[in-house]
């Protein structure tokens, strides 16, 4: 008895310690950190910490393009990377670190376009959306947009002094909830979190960096049926889009004097139509479809638009030079996206905004799929999990030149046609492939809306001239902290 007291425990270690050995020397031609090659305990602390962006970086710098970061984990910053990886044919699904993003209700996941690994189910969802996210549906959406627009800068005009991130958090949101089911959510109204949805979005953002590294055990405590786990009330989001969509399903029609908006579609409207054909799209599909778009559409726009005004501000050369720009345009108080769309150095200004500081705080891992796959020069067997942290990209010296850390629109207005080719190539600001953001084209219109219709009201000024921009990386969507400006109504 004694004897298998000790024997059990010693085979036990034995096959830990071969497996172990095991992974490890999969991959051991990847540098990286020790602990990170036999644990995925480095990598979760890094995550649950918010330091695994700028970990990945200082190795990248150390260690060249390809480093190791978990047992199965590759983080890869050459180029090469996205077209292999993130193409629309490449064969590489979605790690099962995604699992994680999935809703649960009722004992049942809910899938969203970002959560659903497989390529089938997620081809489909995507399809039947697709519709009402292209850059002529998207059109229709501008006015809901204008009415936020209009309110955002009502506000301010009666502010000497106020927080851009919260401000631009509460627009966000607004302006994404009009254009989903054509009523705004009230942030901006109250000056809060209406509801608690943003706490809701950043929360699911929370959960996703606590179990990332271990999906397995997720499931075991959060979606196990014997453990019965714990079901939260809706959202505030998702009971509104409920009730919306409650509302059109049963016919009732709108007063004209409650329209904020005359005969403008939304994407409720769009994807009821769309329902018609696709089964998926039933109504917790649509809710979930809404739900996850305001989600991506609320923080993410925020922080992408804070972010821009941030780095303008603390350039003055480029503050005037967008002036004069917008000044030569001769663009409305709330400009048209017609107006806006095509001015050069406004663009330059918020693609190389979205250069230096990008949202996502993780690597956008991917499975290579079976036969392995040689990337970068190195092979990678079935299983392993490649990807790229999109700010090691774009703080590639070789693609963006020595000073990749400043920010300089005037970058993107070379006439070098081929490198700017390669600079387009490698910019990831809404992701790449048969995956990239499906929302971006609305995302970009309302950035290019509000951003010029805040510099051409408002003389904006930071209250701290040497401040430096600063966030939270501990989810996968960065949180900024505070950015305070001085603000006074232009003559």
């Amino acid at each position: 008895m004694a004897f298998s007291y000790i024997i059990l425990p010693a085979v036990l270690l034995a096959l830990i310690g071969v497996r172990v050995i095991v992974d490890w020397n999969k991959l051991r031609k990847a540098p990286g950190p020790v602990l990170a090659g036999i644990t995925d305990l480095w990598r979760a602390y890094q995550q649950y910490n918010g330091t695994m962006r700028e970990s990945l970086l200082d190795l990248h710098a150390q260690h060249g393009p390809i480093v190791r970061y978990g047992v199965r984990s590759i983080s890869i910053n050459d180029p090469e990377v996205i077209k292999v990886v993130y193409g629309s044919r490449a064969g590489f699904m979605s790690a099962d670190s995604y699992d994680v993003l999935r809703g649960h209700q009722n004992g049942q996941d809910i899938r969203t376009l970002l959560s659903t690994r497989d390529e089938k189910q997620h081809g489909a969802l995507r399809r039947s959306v697709a519709n009402a996210f292209t850059p002529t549906a998207v059109l229709d959406y501008e006015k809901w947009i204008d009415v936020t627009i209009g309110d955002l800068l009502e506000s301010l005009t009666r502010k000497s002094k106020f927080d851009l991130v919260s401000m631009m958090v509460w627009y966000s949101m607004d302006a994404a909830s009009r254009f989903s089911f054509g009523a705004p959510l009230g942030c901006l109204a109250a000056e809060d979190d209406v509801g608690g949805t943003i706490e809701m979005i950043r929360g699911h953002f929370e959960h996703w960096t606590r179990w990332a590294s271990y999906p397995w055990v997720e499931r075991l405590v959060h979606r196990n049926p014997v453990f019965k786990p714990t079901i939260r009330s809706p959202s505030s989001i998702a009971v509104a889009a409920a009730a919306k969509l409650k509302e059109r399903e049963s016919g009732a029609v709108v007063s004209k004097e409650e329209k904020e908006v005359d005969v403008t579609p939304d994407l409720l409207e769009r994807f009821l139509e769309a329902s018609k054909d696709s089964p998926q799209l039933n109504g917790s599909g649509i809710v979930g479809v809404i739900v996850s778009t305001i989600a991506a559409a609320g923080d993410t726009t925020a922080v992408t638009v804070a972010s821009t005004l941030f780095y303008i501000l603390k350039t003055p050369h480029v503050l005037r030079k967008l002036e004069a720009e917008l000044t030569d345009a001769g663009i409305h108080e709330i400009p048209t996206f017609a107006e806006v769309n095509k001015l050069p150095y406004l663009n330059a200004v918020i693609k190389e905004s979205m250069r230096v500081f990008t949202v996502t705080s993780f690597p956008m891992e991917r499975l290579v799929p079976a036969g392995g796959a040689v990337i970068a020069g190195m092979y990678f067997p079935e299983g392993t999990s490649v990807g790229c942290l999109p700010a090691a990209i774009h703080l590639n010296k070789d693609i963006f030149g020595e000073d990749v850390d400043v920010f300089r629109p005037e970058r993107w207005l070379i006439n070098d046609r081929e490198h700017l080719r390669i600079m387009e190539a490698a910019h990831m600001g809404f992701s790449r492939g048969k995956r990239n953001c499906i929302g971006q084209n609305i995302a970009i219109l309302s950035i290019k809306k509000v951003v010029p219709a805040l510099i051409n009201k408002l003389k904006l000024t930071l209250v701290d001239p040497d401040a430096s921009l600063k966030a939270d990386h501990t989810p996968n969507v960065a949180i900024l902290e505070p950015i305070y400006v001085k603000s006074e109504i232009k003559n």
